[in-house]
């Protein structure tokens, strides 16, 4: 697998030994093979840095997990809560990998606009923390921690007409309380004030 420098030994042998039990079986239990595959997957990403070759292992890992729930929704001995759970993880780990592709993508952009000097050193890149292992479960566990992905521009104007539309709710909200306790307050002077004219009349 030829790279980049900017990918260091360690990390690269670290992603292929996590992703090569996804390919185990179908390598036939051939081990080496199974991590030559991982290889290769990874490889077909053509990542540059340390930090792109694990967002492409999230992307693999993620992908291959929510087929595999996907998978084992079709088990026609399972009762319909289970397929059901099945299938919403296997949309919560699908939604898993298109962040991490978004943040890979993302990633490039900025490194496409930033051109550092030739003699500049880049500082060193450290991966972050992987899921427990590829099954399922802790591919699951691991993606509902994971930070949400930069928004989009329509995502973004989206959140702002929600955030504008809470901020007039509010505003609203405020006005039709200080209208009541303005009423209330103003009954309340109405209440006093029919309780002084009541004892006026009767000290006459």
């Amino acid at each position: 697998m030829s790279r980049p420098v900017t990918i260091t030994d360690a990390v690269l042998a670290k992603l292929v030994a996590f992703l090569a039990p996804l390919f185990v079986d179908a390598a036939g239990g051939d081990t080496a093979a199974a991590r030559q595959t991982a290889a290769s997957v990874l490889a077909s990403y053509n990542a540059r840095t340390d930090t792109e070759l694990r967002f492409v292992a999230l992307i693999v890992a993620f992908s291959f997990a929510a087929l595999d729930a996907l998978s084992r929704s079709a088990d026609p001995t399972l009762t319909t809560n289970q397929v059901l759970r099945l299938r919403g993880n296997a949309n919560a780990l699908n939604r898993a990998a298109q962040q991490n592709q978004t943040r890979l993508e993302d990633l490039r952009r900025q490194a496409a606009q930033e051109t550092p000097e030739p003699s500049a050193e880049l500082p060193p890149e450290s991966p972050a923390d992987l899921p427990a292992s590829t099954e399922p479960s802790d591919m699951l566990a691991f993606a509902r921690f994971q930070p949400p992905a930069e928004l989009s521009r329509q995502q973004r104007r989206a959140a702002e007409r929600q955030a504008e539309k809470q901020r007039l709710s509010q505003q609203e909200e405020a006005r039709l309380a200080r209208r009541a306790a303005e009423r209330d307050a103003a009954r309340a002077g109405l209440a006093q004030l029919a309780g002084q004219n009541c004892f006026s009349n009767r000290s006459m």
